[in-house]
């Protein structure tokens, strides 16, 4: 996700470079997804159903990281704090079981296909999350 330029100004170097990161390795999902649909004809509403559930858990496993505004730095930094390595542990524990959660219902390249589709939607729910919480705080520091 791109930060506008006058917020960047405000964003510590490790949130920008982690935001950055995510964008960078969601490109690359996006066309792996899309090789994946192609190659085992998965329906659109499988992909979209993928990715509402990855945005659903993405989002809320956006907590991960406490965003808060550092007074010292005049800047936006994020931490993980205790709830937040809670979700992190949560966040990991289903990541690696998603093929085998999913293989309830999926089989072959459709659950491959499916369990892309899942992790991108989970990668774009946390930079939505991010970006929530960095607007929300410049927001409420004046500076948006």
């Amino acid at each position: 996700m791109n930060i506008e330029p006058d917020f960047k100004k405000h964003l510590d170097k490790k949130l920008a470079r982690r935001m950055r990161i995510l964008t960078i390795i969601l490109c690359v999902m996006t066309g792996v997804l899309a090789y994946n649909m192609y190659i085992s004809h998965i329906s659109l509403l499988l992909v979209f159903l993928g990715v509402a559930l990855g945005c659903t858990l993405g989002f809320f496993a956006g907590r991960m990281f406490l965003i808060k505004w550092s007074e010292e730095d005049s800047k936006i930094i994020g931490n993980i704090d205790l709830l937040g390595g809670i979700v992190l542990v949560l966040y990991v524990a289903v990541s690696i079981a998603r093929s085998w959660i999913f293989a309830h219902w999926f089989k072959g390249v459709i659950l491959t296909s499916f369990t892309f589709s899942f992790i991108e939607g989970a990668m774009i729910g946390r930079l939505l999350s991010m970006r929530f919480n960095i607007k929300k705080i410049l927001s409420e520091q004046g500076k948006a």
